[in-house]
């Protein structure tokens, strides 16, 4: 087993003899082995435990357990407890959950205060196995299906290329000591019920199911490659980036085959789901939208516009007296209050010109809404604001996007487009107050 841990290492070049590598030890048979190898290949490394609190005094056993390996070892221990309950009760999140990032957050501590280069864990051939089953239920893409990664980060997981049974043998033969976990002989984990009760039946199918796993994961994990790469090909041609807007040609997508996969692939990252990639690709419907917890997506001529959502982009903001500048969804705007008789008025829509004199403070900058109205530049009577961009022709995702500032209960402008009537600069006006998107 030493030979083929030294021949993972190097084909994939997970770490170099001068690195100083933290080994993730629980003291279950994985991780007592790895340490062995470890310390056999002639490595420079310590040793990293985990007491989650979660099993009363077996949890302090298995601390006290690894503790007597290293030091008989002659390996450095550090040790990190913590109250996982609590955390994941005060983040909302599952006890899992709450133990992975309690784990790695210790683990880059170690690293970044002692200088070590890399973190090993000891996952192998049969969790990589379970990994791609889970995944499989939960309806991930080709990215779930590649098995656990090699290399991550600073994570490494050189005794992927070893199944359980294989690791358990070399731990008898050698006289490896370790600690069985209780919990693992449970079904209370979806990991375990998938161990437990999904593997051994597949094992009765095929009884090398580990090798033809692991041949299987080589071809999975080289179709990933290309598949990866053809995705940032139809990035390149088919995706446009417009500050924090995207706008994907639909054409593109559809001409793959896969419109659906290649949609969701482009998507997901944004927190669409399948099946809404699925509605999208058959919605011929301009104005048409999608929403995610954090964006929008615009069914428009031909394309689909990617954008945060407004709750995010444009939160209400307050505009005081004087001069002074405001940032919000990435327009920045600066005002200040100039003399009538030194000042020439700005054709563009984009400049905002008020008589000061009929402006209360603070002004309000925010998205606009239903029922929002104004008198605009040049008209007499009073229209609404979704009228205006109607007549404006104004696309449906840049009307998402639309912004109105307000003084005492009116609108004053629909920032970048049109100023209220009862606002403008008139020959009787005195002070000027301008408002302006920095750089005009």
């Amino acid at each position: 087993m030493l030979k083929q841990f030294l021949n993972h290492i190097a084909h994939y070049q997970l770490c170099k003899t001068k690195d100083k590598i933290l080994l993730a030890v629980s003291g279950g048979v994985d991780s007592m082995v790895m340490l062995h190898l470890f310390r056999k290949a002639g490595f420079s490394i310590g040793v990293a435990h985990c007491n989650f609190r979660l099993r009363g005094k077996d949890s302090d056993d298995d601390e006290e357990f690894v503790r007597r390996a290293t030091e008989q070892a002659l390996v450095p221990f550090h040790v990190g407890q913590f109250e996982t309950e609590h955390y994941a009760e005060e983040k909302g999140i599952s006890i899992q959950m709450a133990a992975r990032e309690l784990r790695y957050r210790f683990f880059e501590e170690v690293c970044e205060k002692l200088s070590y280069q890399v973190v090993a864990t000891a996952h192998h051939l049969d969790d990589s196995l379970e990994t791609v089953l889970l995944n499989l239920v939960r309806g991930t893409g080709i990215s779930g299906l590649t098995g656990i990664p090699v290399k991550m980060g600073i994570v490494i997981r050189p005794m992927l290329f070893a199944t359980r049974e294989s690791i358990q043998r070399y731990a008898i033969e050698n006289g490896i000591a370790w600690r069985d976990d209780v919990t693992n002989a449970t079904d209370d984990y979806q990991r375990n019920f998938v161990r437990h009760h999904v593997v051994g039946r597949l094992k009765e199918l095929n009884p090398n199911l580990p090798g033809t796993f692991a041949e299987s994961l080589q071809k999975i994990q080289g179709a990933r490659i290309i598949f990866d790469r053809a995705m940032e090909a139809l990035k390149r041609t088919a995706v446009e980036r417009q500050g924090d807007r995207f706008i994907l040609t639909i054409e593109a997508f559809k001409n793959t085959g896969a419109a659906n996969v290649t949609l969701w692939e482009t998507l997901r990252e944004f927190g669409f789901g399948f099946d809404q990639c699925v509605d999208m690709t058959r919605s011929t419907q301009a104005g048409k939208q999608f929403f995610s917890e954090s964006h929008v997506l615009t069914v428009d001529r031909g394309v689909f516009v990617v954008e945060p959502r407004l709750r995010q982009l444009f939160p209400l903001t307050e505009i005081g007296p004087g001069a002074g500048t405001v940032e919000q969804g990435g327009v920045c705007l600066q005002s200040e209050v100039v003399d009538k008789r030194s000042f020439i008025i700005d054709p563009d829509p984009g400049v905002g010109q008020f008589d000061a004199d009929r402006i209360t403070y603070p002004i309000l900058w925010r998205s606009w809404k239903a029922g929002d109205a104004f008198v605009p530049l040049g008209m007499e009577q009073t229209k609404k604001v979704s009228d205006f961009l109607i007549d404006e022709k104004v696309s449906r995702p840049d009307k998402e996007r639309t912004t109105v500032m307000e003084s005492g209960g009116q609108i004053i402008w629909v920032v970048g487009r049109r100023i209220s009537e009862p606002f403008k600069v008139t020959d009787n006006t005195r002070q000027v107050l301008v408002i302006r998107p920095i750089g005009k």
